[in-house]
């Protein structure tokens, strides 16, 4: 069991890394006061220039092959003009991606890690260990996930990132999770350049180091999922109609899938699908391993610049504990497939 936000905070609060992380955002505000100062000069700029020319139009006379030439200042005033919003919201999107980074590596660590070395399992839980790792710019890698059935067409990505990767244990749940972003580039027949996204979303895969015969896999019916995600063997349904209403389920050994999905499962998926109610989700049980990617979602992500009390690392608090909370909801650390 993961503890409570507050206990959690007053660690973060205590931290010189949340002082850190204050003179960032001090820095960060004085930035974007900077870049709308210089955004209004520029549109300045581009009023003064329009002005100019329809004073100054009044009083010249231009010839018909001229008309253009004078018409020049004109539509410099408007792309100038044109061009100060854009400035301003592109810099403050670098400047709000450089405090969300910074954001990352001083206060998601230590919360991480305090949240994991502070839960409590049974004590009969033999062989147990609560550790955790995120690093920022880290992620799985494409040959990891070219393992999983389910991944099996993003060997076409030549576009391969990630970040917000978490490596752990739980219980005796080994986990890794982290977003991924799988694009495939190609040329048309004019030389542009095409890109199709092929995945993108969050991946968590649970090992434990148990073999078990054949893939299966379920997916959300609802949600926008990803098409180059691959499916296997053949349809089955379940004992469970709450569940085949929300999922569809492939598999290539249905006596194996029966006994990986026995009621309680079923039921610990159905609940774990509404905290994803509006996202793809795709699961599969493969060679020992779980796996399950949620779709189109973007976490860990500071949204403006607000006070750091103002519920911005309850927010953060409640992803990462969404995430965690997904060995100890589906009851990971039974090892019904001990067969």
């Amino acid at each position: 069991m993961l503890p409570a936000y507050e206990e959690i905070a007053n660690d973060i609060s205590a931290l010189q890394a949340w002082e850190q992380l204050r003179d960032h955002r001090n820095r960060t505000i004085v930035r974007r006061g900077w870049h709308i100062a210089v955004g209004l000069a520029i549109a300045a700029i581009g009023v003064g220039t329009m002005w100019y020319w329809i004073v100054s139009s009044d009083t010249v006379d231009s010839g018909a092959d001229e008309e253009f030439g004078g018409f020049a200042p004109f539509l410099f005033g408007i792309v100038v003009l044109i061009c100060s919003p854009i400035y301003i919201r592109q810099a403050f999107r670098k400047a709000q991606k450089r405090y969300s980074r910074f954001y990352k590596e001083l206060i998601v660590p230590p919360m991480v890690a305090n949240m994991v070395s502070k839960a409590t399992y049974p004590p009969d839980l033999k062989g147990s260990r609560f550790e955790c790792r995120f690093k920022a710019d880290g992620y799985i890698s494409k040959d990891q996930l070219l393992q999983i059935p389910i991944f099996k067409r993003l060997g076409q990505a030549n576009l391969y990132e990630g970040e917000d990767y978490f490596e752990g244990t739980l219980g005796v749940t080994d986990f890794q999770l982290c977003e991924i972003h799988a694009q495939k580039e190609e040329k048309d027949e004019s030389g542009n350049k095409i890109r199709t996204m092929l995945f993108e979303g969050l991946v968590l895969v649970a090992d434990f180091h148990k073999h078990f015969e054949g893939t299966t896999v379920i997916e959300s019916r609802k949600g926008k999922i990803s098409r180059s995600l691959h499916h296997v063997g053949d349809r089955m349904g379940t004992i469970s109609h709450d569940f085949d209403k929300q999922f569809r389920v492939w598999t290539t050994d249905e006596t194996t899938a029966r006994y990986l999905l026995p009621v309680d499962m079923l039921e610990r998926l159905v609940e774990l699908r509404k905290r994803y109610s509006k996202k793809g989700m795709s699961i599969c049980l493969h060679q020992g391993k779980l796996t399950i990617a949620i779709h189109w979602i973007d976490y860990f992500e500071v949204k403006g610049t607000k006070k750091l009390e103002n519920n911005g690392i309850l927010h953060t608090y409640n992803e990462i504990r969404s995430i965690l909370d997904i060995v100890d909801h589906l009851n990971l650390n039974t090892r019904i497939w001990s067969k």
